[in-house]
């Protein structure tokens, strides 16, 4: 006769019990409570944490649209897309917004070309006794100087309110459009500019979560410098 410790006794009593039908249900609909209320207080987070997002960059908007007025500045608010994260640079050059494929140098050399077939029309034309005055040379030609058109020099703004901000976690920057970028900008840095006359580019904001599924937008008012949000993607209109 085979003598078994207590423990071994009970362990092999109730290896021959399994889970009833019933046991099994009532497991299956705990475990699913638990999960629809963490993925309820997921989503809640993901909505609180877009919403806040979105409305400090609107803050951050409308607070450039205002500084830039009042201080006769240039700005622009750079997204870094890649970083998930933005800040503001200003200059007082004046700023001109161009096709982003267009490069300054080949602007400077159709103004100049202009400049100079205008200076080669006056010097053919009669010139008054004013023109030879004003010209400086004997021959009473007039020089028109040529126009240097110098791309702006912009640099970071030092200031606790327009610190660089980076994203908080499970919110990206899907995409920007503005009126010299049209085209969603999906990588790399995207701006939108701030004029000292009370004009800021028409642009849109998209924020997306993680698995670009839910989204938040921003876009702005270029005469007002008021932002809507919406929950929805939205891209610039035509007009």
């Amino acid at each position: 006769m085979k003598l078994y410790p207590p423990y071994l006794k009970y362990l092999r009593s109730s290896n021959k019990r399994g889970f009833t039908l019933f046991e099994l249900l009532v497991t299956i609909a705990i475990v699913a409570l638990i999960m629809g209320l963490v993925a309820g207080r997921v989503s809640d987070y993901l909505d609180l944490e877009m919403k806040k997002t979105s409305n400090h960059l609107a803050a951050t908007i409308r607070y450039l649209y205002n500084k830039a007025i009042t201080e006769g500045l240039y700005l622009r608010l750079v997204i870094d897309i890649n970083e998930q994260s933005y800040w503001v640079e200003a200059t007082r050059d004046p700023v001109l917004l161009t096709d982003p494929n267009a490069k300054w140098e080949g602007k400077k050399k159709a103004v100049n070309k202009d400049a100079e077939k205008k200076d080669k029309d006056k010097s053919d034309t009669k010139k008054t006794e004013a023109d030879k005055e004003t010209s400086g040379t004997g021959e009473g030609e007039t020089k028109l100087p040529k126009l240097e058109l110098k791309e702006p020099t912009f640099s970071q703004v030092e200031s606790y309110l327009l610190k660089p901000v980076r994203l908080p976690e499970g919110v990206f920057f899907k995409d920007v459009m503005s009126e010299h970028q049209p085209v969603p900008v999906e990588a790399g840095q995207a701006t939108i500019h701030f004029f000292p006359n009370g004009y800021v580019e028409h642009a849109v904001i998209n924020l997306r979560d993680e698995d670009d599924e839910y989204y938040y937008s921003l876009e702005t008012n270029p005469i007002t410098g008021g932002v809507s949000i919406e929950n929805e993607y939205r891209t610039i209109g035509k007009e």
